[in-house]
C-alpha cells in the first residue's frame, strides 16, 4: 500500500514544527519514549513515524507484537491531531478501530496518521502502520476528544 504523501497536507509554521518534531524524544521519561519511535515528518493534520526493528518488539511467537502496530498508529495520530491547534492542549483517544492485516518478524516500521474530519470536540483519524518496504501491516480509524 502506498502511504499518503506529506505533500497533500499544508506545511506548518516552522516553530510548531519544530516542537512536532521533538516529539518522543527528550529526557523525560513517557511511555512515547519506550517504544524508541522517531519522527518524520509533520504538517497540518499529518504525522509520519519511523520505528527501528528490536528484537524485543517481538512477541512469543516471532512476529512484531500487534499492540506494538496498535501503539504506532495511536501515536502518530497525537502530532496530527495536536498540528491544528495553535496553543498546548489535552486530548485522548477515546475510540480506535484496527484491522491487523499482515505480520513481521524483523522489518523497520513506517507509520502515517491523518486526520479525516475536525469538529469543535472531536477529531477523526486514519493510520497505517507498514514495513519499510511498504507491506502493509495494520489499517485504523481513531477518534480524539478535544
Amino acid at each position: 500500500m502506498v502511504l499518503p504523501s506529506p505533500q497533500l497536507f499544508n506545511p506548518l509554521p516552522q516553530e510548531q514544527e519544530k516542537l512536532w518534531m521533538r516529539y518522543g524524544g527528550g529526557d523525560k521519561k513517557l511511555f512515547v519514549n519506550l517504544v524508541g519511535l522517531s519522527m518524520s515528518a509533520v504538517r497540518l493534520d499529518y504525522c509520519k513515524i519511523d520505528l527501528k526493528f528490536r528484537p524485543e518488539l517481538l512477541q512469543a511467537g516471532g512476529f512484531v507484537h500487534g499492540g506494538l502496530l496498535a501503539t504506532l498508529m495511536d501515536t502518530a495520530c497525537v502530532p496530527a491531531v495536536g498540528s491544528g491547534f495553535t496553543e498546548r492542549r489535552a486530548y485522548s483517544t477515546i475510540d480506535a478501530h484496527i484491522q491487523y492485516q499482515s505480520s513481521t518478524k524483523d522489518d523497520d516500521l513506517e507509520t502515517v496518521s491523518w486526520v479525516t474530519k475536525r469538529s469543535k470536540t472531536i477529531v477523526f483519524c486514519e493510520s497505517i502502520v507498514a514495513t519499510a518496504s511498504g507491506r502493509t501491516l495494520a489499517k485504523g480509524a481513531f477518534t480524539f476528544k478535544v
